[in-house]
This record gives structure tokens, C-alpha cells and sequence, in this order.
């Protein structure tokens, strides 16, 4: 997930001046996204049978990996929108709206198509509901292109912060909301990038000093986590799960930060490509899961979430560069339209302007 902003190119990893740290942030956070999916997936056909080990890594991995991909999507827009709202505007119909709806219609006819082995089927009510009721993971895409139109519209930072509070503490009232009801919850994160200091962006981390306060974040976050579910139940995005999302969050873009951008080449191409992964590994995990069903491979928990994450990850970014490659990622709304010039992730000499 996802950010869904502005989506780069593995090119662009040889920008010395990129803040490759973003990247890392990004190919972590979309693979727990894809990790938490498969999961999901897993339950229905009884293939996870310990259900309380399944709800606890959800209710983990839900605390802070999507409130993650909106704070990175809020760091992203304040330096886009200094090209002004317009063009910002413009470019995000092109790589959010777009896709949201091209693929809300592609992923919904297949699993009409495979209604039987589908774990959620649909009809075609859903697919004709998509302008106000998200399907699927794309409830993230409609989610942050309001947020989006809001950092627009609304110039003020006091306002937008008054908005965002106010938003998180609706959502805490709300019995059993829907999926795009999650905005109200997010909106807070993404308002929190939007208005980061730009130290947050350019700060570098020494290795022995940064490790051993990683250490001390994922242990903080591990007692959160553990004290909010047992305490006032498994619900990741309620109000008592506000420290652990910040905690989680913070581990992960710290991590992002200590690792070497030379070894972690391969995290960072996947961090560029998370809009196609995004987009394509329900379609990829769910698929393995239905494959591996079929050919009858036995029901061990674990070889179903490695294969179906695996799949939900690698197969998406092969469509990608074989997409690219035939020049139809634009046309399939994975990539900008060249007509658009399109920022990268935050770089130094950005943050230091």
C-alpha cells in the first residue's frame, strides 16, 4: 500500500540525492500489507485453524502498517503540492483515481467470474457501487484521494490538524464502520506527514545509537500492541491502539533508515513498484491460495502464507516490468503519464530548500 501517491521508477534509485530510506519504508509496509491479506484469505477455507494466533497477527500488523503508508503519502504531498494544487491535483486523478476505478472493475469481474472460489464473492450491484462503496483493498486508493482533495482545498494548517482530530474521534464512536469510514482514522496520519518537520526527512542515524533504539521501539511497540489487545480487544484502528500505531511506525522508518541502501537494493525496488503490487496482489495471493487448493497441497498454515505472500509480491512487480517494457503502465493506471511530471520521494536538497 500502500504510498499511492507519486509512483517512481527503479531508475530513480540512482539518484544519489533520493531519500532511498522512503523506499525501504514503502517495500516493508507493502509487504506486510500482502502478508496480512494472504492471512485473511486463509481463514475461511479453514486452512489457518488457530484462529487466535490469526486475529493477533492481523490486529498487529493492521496497527500501524496502513497508518504508515499515510503519513508517508502526507510527507510526499508537502513537498508535490509546491508545484502548486492544480498540477498536484491532476496528477493524482491520474495515479489514484484512475486505477481505483479501472481496477475496481478488473479485480471485481474476476472474482464474479470465480465467484465459487472466491472467499468474498461479488455482484454486479458491487461492482456499479465503486463511486461510493470501495471493493476490496481499493477502499485505500478512494480513501487517499479525499485526502488529497482535502490538502487542497484546505490551506490552513490549524484546520487541517482541527479536521484530524476531529475525524479520529468520530471513528473511535462508530459501531462496526465501513471500509472507507477508515478515513476519518487515517486522515490523522497523513496530516501528521503532511506538516512534518523536514529534520524527519533529511535526519541521518548513527548505526550503533539507532540500532539499539530500534531495538527499544519494537520492544515498546510488542507491550502496546500486547497491553491494547488483551486489555480492550483486538480492534487495531480504535483510540487505546493510537501508541502502538505510533510505535510501529516509528520502528519502521527507523529500520528504513538503518539499512544499506547497497545491500537493500531489493527492498527498494520493491518499495517503487508497491503501487503495482498494490494494486495486482490480491489478484497474485489469492490465486496461489486457489492453485495450491486445487492441486491439493496439504493444509500447513505456513506454506500457503509463504507461497501466497511470495506470489502476492514478486508476481505483481514481474507484471510490472513486463508492463513497462510493452509501454502499457500508464494505460493501466500503474504509472504516471509522462505529461505530468511527477516528484519523487522527499530528497535532501529538497528538505534543505
Amino acid at each position: 500500500m500502500p504510498s499511492a501517491t507519486d509512483w517512481t521508477t527503479t531508475q530513480n534509485l540512482q539518484d544519489p540525492m533520493r531519500q532511498v530510506w522512503v523506499d525501504h519504508a514503502r517495500g516493508i509496509g507493502i509487504i506486510l500489507v500482502v502478508l496480512g491479506h494472504v492471512l485473511g484469505g486463509l481463514y475461511k477455507p479453514g486452512l489457518f485453524p488457530n484462529e487466535t494466533l490469526l486475529r493477533w497477527i492481523i490486529y498487529t500488523l493492521y496497527t500501524f502498517h496502513m497508518p504508515m503508508f499515510f503519513f508517508l503519502a502526507g510527507l510526499n504531498a508537502r513537498h508535490s503540492l509546491r508545484r502548486g494544487a492544480s498540477s498536484f491535483l491532476a496528477g493524482r486523478v491520474t495515479t489514484i483515481a484512475y486505477p481505483y476505478v479501472l481496477w475496481s472493475l478488473i479485480q471485481g469481474s474476476v472474482i464474479m467470474l470465480m465467484a465459487r472460489e472466491a472467499n468474498n464473492p461479488l455482484t454486479a450491484g458491487d461492482l456499479a457501487g465503486i463511486w461510493y462503496r470501495p471493493i476490496g483493498q481499493f477502499w485505500f486508493l478512494y480513501a487517499l484521494m479525499i485526502c488529497h482533495v482535502l490538502a487542497c482545498i484546505v490551506t490552513r494548517q490549524a484546520v487541517m490538524v482541527g479536521l484530524a482530530i476531529s475525524g479520529f474521534v468520530i471513528f473511535s464512536w462508530l459501531h462496526d464502520p465501513p471500509d472507507l469510514a477508515l478515513t476519518l482514522h487515517h486522515f490523522a496520519f497523513y496530516v501528521v506527514g503532511r506538516y512534518a518537520p523536514d529534520a524527519m526527512i533529511r535526519s541521518q542515524v548513527r548505526p550503533l545509537a539507532g540500532w539499539l533504539t530500534w531495538i527499544g521501539l519494537v520492544i515498546a511497540f510488542a507491550i502496546a500492541a500486547a497491553i491494547d489487545g488483551s486489555r480492550f480487544g483486538l480492534h487495531p484502528n480504535g483510540i487505546t491502539a493510537l501508541p502502538a500505531s505510533v510505535l510501529g511506525i516509528a520502528a519502521v522508518i527507523l529500520l528504513s533508515k538503518l539499512l544499506d541502501p547497497r545491500w537493500h537494493r531489493w527492498l527498494a525496488a520493491i518499495g517503487t513498484t508497491s503501487m503495482s503490487i498494490y494494486i495486482l496482489h490480491i489478484l497474485a495471493g489469492s490465486g496461489m491460495r486457489i492453485a495450491m487448493m486445487k492441486l491439493h497441497v496439504p493444509p500447513w498454515p505456513w506454506v500457503y502464507v509463504i507461497a501466497g505472500t511470495a506470489a502476492g509480491v514478486l508476481l505483481p512487480m514481474l507484471a510490472h516490468v513486463t508492463l513497462r517494457r510493452l509501454g502499457l503502465l500508464t494505460a493501466l493506471g500503474l504509472a504516471p503519464s509522462p505529461i505530468i511530471r511527477v516528484q519523487p520521494a522527499p530528497s535532501l536538497a529538497a528538505a534543505q530548500r
